[in-house]
């Protein structure tokens, strides 16, 4: 039987972003992908967006797909989303592959992201971005995505994994991203490698940080050659 693999979106994204790779890997996996509450038209949670409430509807799709235990690829907050939840209730994940994940919480990155993400910023300087964001996500508001998403850069700035928290994620973990990233570096995701129990790092050569841009067909590779070792 063909192991389970769950893929988890990025940044005011939705299952759509996940469709070539899970298309890639369908022949090697049993391939799961989930939008998170508000994205690609759900509902949105009657509580703010924080990385607990994501967890809580997170885990409610595991149970239901009898997904414990598999492993996931978790693009940007994907990555974030499952390390938080791995840590939280230790034995979720079989494994976790992360691609183009932020572990820079700081001042300086969170107002990079309060540009990057401004509805209203959007709007005005890029038209096409805003129609394809609303067309992704109908009948759910776009910018209400935009603002609870903020809202939970705020959130996380203030409650980033601790300590005690990574010491929790004992499954395996590999931090990946390409040499041609533009908004993480890869000192600070070697920095957070090294505090996992059973971390490692990848880095793709000539490669960029979207999902869209990669080469799949060596990015499934990458992965299945990672599943193998765990």
């Amino acid at each position: 039987m063909k192991p389970k693999i769950l893929l988890l979106h990025g940044f005011l994204g939705s299952i759509q972003q996940m469709e070539p790779l899970a298309e890639c890997l369908k022949d090697r996996f049993q391939v799961y992908m989930y939008d998170l509450p508000g994205h690609h038209g759900k509902s949105f949670p009657e509580e703010k967006f924080t990385f607990t409430t994501l967890q809580q509807h997170l885990y409610e799709y595991i149970k239901e797909f009898q997904l414990n235990g598999c492993m996931v690829f978790g693009y940007e907050l994907g990555g974030y989303l499952a390390l938080t939840l791995e840590a939280k209730k230790s034995g979720t994940f079989d494994s976790i592959f992360t691609w183009g994940t932020d572990f820079d919480w700081s001042h300086q990155k969170v107002q990079t992201y309060r540009q990057l993400f401004a509805a209203d910023k959007i709007e005005m300087q890029d038209s096409l971005l805003a129609d394809k964001l609303n067309l992704l996500h109908f009948p759910s508001d776009w910018k209400e995505i935009c603002k609870e998403t903020l809202n939970l850069i705020d959130y996380t700035q203030k409650h980033p994994l601790s300590e005690s928290d990574i010491d929790n994620i004992s499954c395996k973990v590999r931090i990946a991203l390409g040499d041609q990233e533009e908004h993480i570096t890869i000192e600070e995701s070697a920095h957070f490698y090294r505090q996992l129990p059973q971390g490692s790092l990848l880095v793709l050569p000539q490669t960029k940080h979207n999902l869209e841009e990669l080469n799949l067909n060596l990015f499934k590779d990458e992965l299945i050659r990672f599943s193998e070792t765990v």
